[in-house]
């Protein structure tokens, strides 16, 4: 999961399993290696010979053989990551389902709790005025519980949420906030005591400036002896507008078109990834199937053939809508008169953009995505077709900007008409993504240039994904 890989906590996202036979607690562990210098009171270290990882993107599957417990539990990580949906491919949102395997000649309790800063894992998360509740929501006889993790910049606020699923032998409890950078031992010992979590009900306060906080969620079953059980979590992020570097112009992401951009949707997306994920899988597998099945293709190629897609959301990608009464002067300036039979599909697709690497900082870089476009324009031919539509209008909108030519050290004045690439981060001037089509993105320092672009704090800390 991309917030999962970019986040830099002080106590990551993780998820902690706590057994139970007979009303008492056997067994608890933080399922990860990792022993951090905060949360000294959780029992970290899970040992690594019992952990396995396989993944088919945008699958995963995560495998812990509990040491001397005789339970096997197995996460499936799930994102919808659909091709030739252009809807649900939008969305934030993942699922973990956990598959609980009981290997026992008795009954066991078993606890999933999912833990999660909120922020982003940056020095804004101590910015103070953030704040959490818990939240259930219930549609077509479903529900689904957890806790808002309600992030309050000034700029790009957003909305994290943690979800499971309830259904007739799951209880879901949390802790509506904690403080991530000390011992933890009151939700340690809270979990420890019956498995289950106090669910207090209510805000919790703001943080104070230098204070960060987090939340956690718990589902719980049980399950029989030599049985078998499903516990389902989910994770959604709600930033639905952007500005950026320069804030003179509000962008809505994708998604919005299908769940408002009030800031209010994280419950809705929680409910929708929880009870349609089983849709998903149905559709990756009938994409993939057939590849995988056949014979003639070595098994390098058919990893690399689904798991590189990872970048197509993992690469600071933006997807924002168009508005539905702009003219094709209001995207490309005057130039853009003669454009309006290219609007339909930004109308109708929106506008992608994604880096040519986290390294190299460039978006929608035309002669890499020469290469790579094979994924897009066979998967989402539609974003293939609006990306072509952006990068081919540049010439229509030609102009001079001042730079520095960096061999010689002149100054002079260089055109914009050639696409090559929308732009550096380091070296653009702070504008938006429709100017004239000299733009798309942005950055915070220098002449305006051929592509503008958002200075890499913003597209990994406050831009997000999708």
């Amino acid at each position: 999961m991309l917030v999962f890989a970019t986040m830099e906590c002080s106590s990551p996202p993780q998820f902690t399993v706590c057994l139970r036979c007979k009303g008492q607690t056997i067994y608890q562990q933080v399922l990860s290696m990792e022993r951090p210098s905060s949360l000294q009171g959780w029992n970290w270290g899970y040992c690594g010979h019992y952990a396995f990882y396989h993944a088919l993107y945008p699958r995963a599957w995560l495998v812990y053989e509990l040491p001397g417990q005789q339970v096997v539990l197995t996460c499936r990580q799930v994102s919808p990551v659909i091709p030739h949906d252009y809807k649900d491919s939008s969305l934030p949102v993942g699922v973990f389902i956990w598959e609980v395997e009981n290997g026992r000649d008795e009954d066991v309790e078993v606890s999933i709790m999912f833990s999660l800063q909120n922020g982003m894992g940056t020095k804004e998360d101590g910015s103070g005025g953030h704040w959490n509740e818990p939240f259930t929501f219930q549609k077509d006889g479903e529900r689904v519980a957890g806790v808002l993790l309600h992030h309050c910049p000034a700029v790009n606020p957003f909305t994290l949420a943690i979800s499971a699923r309830e259904k007739a032998g799951t209880a879901v409890t949390h802790v509506t906030a904690f403080n991530p950078t000390g011992l933890g031992r009151e939700v340690w010992q809270d979990l420890l005591q019956d498995g289950r979590l106090d669910s207090p009900t209510g805000k919790s306060r703001p943080t104070e400036k230098g204070e960060v906080t987090a939340a956690a969620v718990c589902a719980s079953c049980s399950v029989p002896a030599h049985g078998h059980k499903t516990l389902e979590m989910g994770l959604a992020w709600d930033m639905p507008c952007v500005h950026f570097g320069s804030k003179e112009k509000l962008h809505v992401r994708r998604y919005t078109r299908f769940f408002g951009s009030e800031g209010d949707a994280a419950p809705a997306l929680s409910h929708y990834a929880l009870t349609n994920y089983k849709e998903w899988e149905r559709k990756i597998e009938a994409w993939q199937n057939p590849i995988l099945e056949n014979s003639q293709l070595p098994s390098w190629y058919k990893s690399a053939l689904f798991n590189e897609l990872y970048f197509m959301t993992d690469g600071g990608t933006i997807w924002v809508e168009v508005p539905p009464d702009c003219c094709a002067e209001d995207l490309q300036g005057p130039a853009g008169a003669g454009l309006s039979h290219l609007l339909p599909v930004l109308r109708e697709y929106g506008r992608f953009a994604y880096l040519e690497g986290q390294e190299y900082r460039m978006y929608n870089t035309y002669d890499v995505h020469f290469y790579a476009s094979f994924a897009l324009i066979m998967l989402w031919p539609k974003l293939q077709l609006s990306l072509q539509y952006d990068i081919g209008e540049c010439p229509q909108s030609p102009a001079l900007v001042p730079a520095q030519c960096f061999p010689s050290g002149r100054d002079g004045a260089f055109g914009t008409a050639a696409a090559a690439e929308i732009g550096d981060v380091e070296l653009f001037a702070d504008s938006q993504w429709d100017m004239g089509h000299r733009s798309s993105l942005q950055a915070e320092q220098g002449p305006a240039g051929l592509y503008q672009h958002w200075p890499v704090k913003t597209v990994m800390e406050s831009v997000g994904t999708r």
